[in-house]
């Protein structure tokens, strides 16, 4: 088959939707099929033949919120009728379909099977609460527009269910075994003997970061031979670092914005992995890498992280904002190697199950389920329905 994968966002940019399109399109490219990723456009991008940019990526302000927005107008918006007539795709894959503006773009000049997969846990974790109302009727004729429709877990999918009655194809994110594995050398540096607890993520205030700090003060008080890695960048930075200086806790170590490449040797490094996320997650990704790693993971128990954390993975979630829950798990395995080992195996062996060719073989079948049942359609009604939406789109981003 012939298949374009869809990114609303800067691809070349560190994310979990680009990474999971990165690696499915490998994974794809393996089976023999034919695979290019369209995403906007952006400064100094390298050439690749296997990426399409079309349109640009800009920041527009919507009631005194900043969003992000990838769109195609003026010659851009040719370039793309002319890319999908010339290449001739049998599927076009889109993620976060709803992310405006360019895949509603590339949607209402489809016509061939469309299938989208919703990342999110609802629209209030893509964008700001005041732009959520303008997303509803557009989310939900999308999800009726499109041939097949998947969701990275129960998470996004009962919120489709809420707007749309089509039926939702469950297919998890996958995780790549082979960068993340226990055979990753640590970094010297933290090979000090110490029990080292690490969180990667971004600093906002939804991944509770400032709780991890709380629990990790009570641990300094029974533990001596601990450190705390808080890897990522956001706007609650300055907060974590004031509430360090404030309780003089020691070891711990900001590293700022963490590549890529990096964070595999972190996660070797570490010897409990914690990420306390109050909400929106809608998977847990980083759960997984960790797992793939061999380290025991402690989480507050939001519906993503659930999904991640099953059987004996249950007993390590917290209730979100428990402080001393967090403390007293994270306690246990500080003071337990055999334990942490005998989870590490555990968690090694349920992040197995998300290895990227069993997650291709799934959307696999979506794409072939979608092509076979393919309605026939009214092209032109489905076109005028998304034409409605793209016009109220344009007239404000045009501006």
């Amino acid at each position: 088959m012939k298949i374009a994968q869809v990114c609303p966002y800067n691809i070349f940019r560190s994310g979990g939707v680009q990474s999971h399109i990165l690696f499915l399109s490998d994974e794809l490219r393996k089976r023999g099929h034919e695979v290019k990723i369209i995403a906007p456009g952006v400064r100094g991008a390298r050439e690749d033949q296997n990426i399409i940019l079309i349109g640009s990526s800009n920041e527009v302000y919507f009631n005194k919120t900043q969003i992000e927005v990838s769109i195609a107008v003026g010659k851009s918006r040719e370039l793309l009728k002319d890319t999908l007539e010339k290449e001739k795709f049998d599927v076009i894959h889109f993620h976060e379909p709803w992310v405006p503006v360019l895949p509603m773009q590339i949607l209402y000049e489809s016509d061939v099977t469309n299938v989208g997969t919703f990342h999110a846990a609802t629209t209030n974790t893509l964008v700001s609460q005041s732009f959520e109302t303008l997303l509803m009727p557009v989310a939900s004729t999308i999800v009726n527009t499109l041939d097949a429709t998947v969701a990275v877990s129960e998470v996004p999918a009962s919120y489709l269910r809420q707007i749309s009655r089509r039926n939702i194809n469950i297919v998890p994110n996958g995780i790549d075994l082979e960068t993340f594995n226990t055979g990753n050398k640590p970094f010297k540096k933290y090979s000090s003997g110490k029990v080292i607890i690490l969180f990667l993520g971004r600093l906002d205030k939804r991944k509770g970061v400032i709780y991890l700090l709380r629990a990790y003060r009570r641990l300094r008080k029974k533990f001596q031979n601990i450190k705390l890695l808080i890897g990522g960048k956001g706007e609650e930075l300055k907060k974590l670092v004031k509430y360090v200086r404030k309780y003089k806790l020691k070891d711990v170590e900001f590293l700022g914005y963490v590549e890529e490449e990096d964070k595999p040797r972190l996660y070797a490094s570490c010897d409990i992995f914690c990420s306390p996320a109050l909400y929106g997650e809608s998977f847990g990704i980083v759960l997984l890498e960790a797992m793939a790693t061999g380290k025991p993971v402690v989480a507050f128990s939001n519906p993503g992280y659930e999904t991640v954390l099953k059987g004996r993975g249950s007993l390590l979630l917290v209730k979100p904002r428990d402080t001393e829950g967090l403390g007293e798990k994270l306690a246990v395995l500080c003071n337990d190697r055999d334990l942490r080992n005998f989870l590490g195996t555990w968690g090694e062996r349920e992040a197995a199950k998300y290895a990227w060719p069993n997650i291709c073989d799934q959307i696999l079948e979506v794409y072939r389920t979608a092509i076979e049942r393919r309605r026939e359609i009214d092209v032109k009604s489905k076109r005028n329905g998304l034409y409605k939406l793209l016009d109220k789109w344009f007239k404000r981003f045009e501006k």
